[in-house]
């Protein structure tokens, strides 16, 4: 080959070579998982004193429900854990079973609003998870003591 060509050949492979090579981008970042949330509903805007039933729903609770199954229609979730709580007024076993018809009251309550019912669960504690403590003695005084006792908690676990 003569001097010439190399020349020619030198030339070419300098002009095609930047056509030739890659640029690599940096892969993006991950998205971290969105983490799970929890939301606690007062009992005493639910549910009357000692009962279970939604049937009398202040306008309060009805906004909160419903604030809850629209934010859940709108965002992706794994599962919804409903956990009923009660005071410490009354004997441990009725707290539990008052506690337990409250989640599921609840639970029903945003099935019938679009939330898939395998998606959700409801359980009771009774007052075993108090989030204040009272020494009233007045009966009167000491329910509206407890009353932040009384509460139903939501458990978003997000995917």
């Amino acid at each position: 080959m003569n001097k010439a060509n190399i020349v020619t050949i030198a030339i070419l492979a300098a002009a095609l070579l930047p056509a030739c090579t890659t640029t690599q981008t940096k892969p993006a970042e991950p998205t971290p998982p969105p983490m799970s949330y929890n939301q606690k509903l007062s009992s005493d805007s639910l549910f009357a004193f000692g009962k279970s039933s939604l049937d009398n729903l202040s306008d309060e609770g009805r906004t909160q429900l419903d604030a809850l199954a629209a934010g859940l229609g709108s965002r992706p979730y794994e599962m919804v854990h409903v956990i009923g709580h009660s005071d410490r007024i009354g004997n441990a076993k009725a707290n539990v079973d008052l506690s337990t018809r409250r989640a599921d009251a609840v639970r029903d309550y945003l099935v019938q609003k679009g939330v898939p019912a395998d998606k959700i669960t409801a359980v009771g504690r009774g007052s075993v998870e108090p989030v204040v403590e009272c020494d009233d003695k007045d009966r009167d005084a000491l329910i509206a003591c407890l009353a932040p006792n009384r509460r139903v908690e939501i458990r978003i676990v997000a995917p």
